[in-house]
């Protein structure tokens, strides 16, 4: 009972009283008696937002895509949350566009070459030709706090403009409000939904998106990563 009780008080100073009520809520969703569930939002970008002051910081950086001996140099360094998995994921056609400071490693931030997209226990989105998965950003923490994600965003759709891509689609768990805010005011606008509920040897899903953010087209070929 304290400890519900703690909760409460908590949830109510980092989110507010009526926060904490959409919070509740939301949880209720994924609350799923002798069984397992999951709600996630999906959310797509058109046109970043970076900040001025992100622009005006990165002025003289770099942005462009990894080379295999950049992701292999990158694994070898502490903190940069770069692993054999990402290695093999750029091998396998998967882009990873990096943010320099002359040698220096600011950010980078992943795109999958697959338009069929995993999004959790097998379900997977089929993608509109024009769109790319978003996946994996990053910052190194000297470089955080300049709202550097969408300035990466904004580069990596002018790098893949001439390919036809002009969006970028990823997903949040409607519980991570950090990854929430840190999506909005990147500029993403959320599209669609889906519930997932695990019980009794079953699967059961439930979809909501928009019809111009999914396709139709039958998909044969690899999957991401």
């Amino acid at each position: 009972m304290i400890g519900r009780v703690l909760e409460v008080v908590r949830g109510m100073r980092a989110l507010g009283p009526r926060g904490f009520v959409v919070h509740l809520a939301r949880r209720a969703l994924t609350t799923a008696p002798g069984g397992e569930a999951f709600r996630l939002f999906i959310v797509v970008l058109s046109e970043p937002r970076p900040t001025p002051e992100a622009a005006a910081a990165a002025q003289n950086h770099v942005f462009r895509f990894a080379m295999p001996d950049d992701v292999e140099r990158l694994a070898r360094i502490k903190g940069a949350n770069i692993f054999e998995r990402d290695i093999v994921s750029l091998r396998n056609g998967n882009r990873c566009l990096l943010q320099l400071d002359g040698d220096t490693l600011v950010g980078y931030t992943w795109i999958s070459n697959s338009a069929l997209i995993d999004l959790n226990w097998g379900f997977h989105v089929n993608l509109p030709d024009d769109m790319v998965y978003n996946y994996n950003g990053y910052t190194t923490p000297e470089y955080r706090g300049t709202a550097y994600q969408a300035l990466r965003h904004l580069n990596v759709l002018k790098l893949i403009r001439d390919e036809g891509k002009f969006r970028l689609m990823g997903y949040v768990d409607h519980l991570n409000y950090k990854s929430l805010s840190g999506v909005a005011k990147s500029g993403y606008q959320r599209v669609g939904v889906l519930r997932g509920i695990r019980r009794k040897g079953t699967l059961r899903f439930s979809l909501t998106v928009r019809e111009g953010d999914w396709s139709t087209v039958t998909r044969v070929g690899p999957l991401q990563r």
